[in-house]
């Protein structure tokens, strides 16, 4: 099951099982999404019926759920892994491979080599866990209210566990090899400013000035456009030491003032 992009479900041989009535979608996208808690009826309701609960809104959601059930089953579920309760349904944990839970579980991994010196085997285990992303999560559901918010919640996960692989990375001196998947995520989120920074440092440590302080400037016209607001004072900070050309950023926690 992969969230991290377009909903997609993947049979045992890779293939693509992936339901293709968008009500079924849906219901199986909210169940991975909060794998191993119970979703109530009414978030479920919620989710499947965006404009208002029909009348007929139990009986189809039971119909739904039979369907889904019967699908998985039919590409070869063992155990499918779908249990009903009182106030609604679960999936089971420990039933499915989950993109989102393997990105959680790596990041976790990453932290503990990090923890204990390992910041090489840190950074293989966070481009593993990078690497799972195939686009903005649950890209396909963002006009459902519920999903669109899980969606950018696991996008946040994404950009947090990028942002610790290339801190780590300039900590081995990686900048050069940096810059061009820097760009890439900054085209992607012109507003966040932690990538920003990390990419004006980048560009500061192999000798692009200029472009540094060009990347500072775009930032601050998102920024400014988007919700009327300065960047931080941290990325502020950073483009005067680019000014001054501060020789302290060539050190290891060059962010961390």
């Amino acid at each position: 099951m992969r969230l991290l992009g377009p909903f997609e479900v993947l049979g045992k041989e890779g293939q693509s099982i992936t339901p293709r009535p968008a009500k079924m979608r849906t219901l199986l996208a909210l169940l991975c999404a909060y794998a191993g808690t119970v979703v109530s009826t009414q978030q479920i309701e919620a989710a499947l019926w965006v404009e208002g609960r029909p009348r007929t809104a139990a009986t189809a959601l039971h119909v739904y759920m039979s369907r889904v059930r019967k699908h998985l089953e039919g590409h070869g579920a063992g155990s499918v892994g779908i249990s009903t309760r009182a106030s609604g349904y679960v999936l089971n944990d420990g039933v499915y491979d989950l993109d989102h839970q393997s990105l959680r579980r790596l990041v976790q991994r990453a932290d503990d080599a990090e923890a204990a010196g390992r910041t090489a085997e840190a950074v293989e285990i966070l481009q593993r866990a990078t690497a799972l992303r195939r686009g903005p999560a649950l890209a396909d559901f963002r006009d459902v209210p519920v999903l669109n918010s899980v969606g950018r919640h696991l996008d946040e996960q994404f950009l947090l566990a990028y942002g610790r692989k290339a801190e780590l990375e300039l900590r081995l001196n990686r900048h050069a090899r940096l810059v061009p998947e820097l760009f890439a995520v900054a085209t992607e989120y012109p507003t966040h400013e932690h990538i920003h920074q990390l990419l004006m440092l980048c560009l500061y440590r192999t000798g692009r000035t200029a472009e540094a302080l060009s990347v500072y400037t775009r930032l601050r016209e998102h920024l400014i456009e988007a919700v009327g607001l300065e960047p931080s004072a941290r990325s502020q900070r950073l483009q005067q030491r680019i000014l001054q050309f501060d020789t302290q950023l060539d050190e290891a926690n060059a962010l961390a003032s």
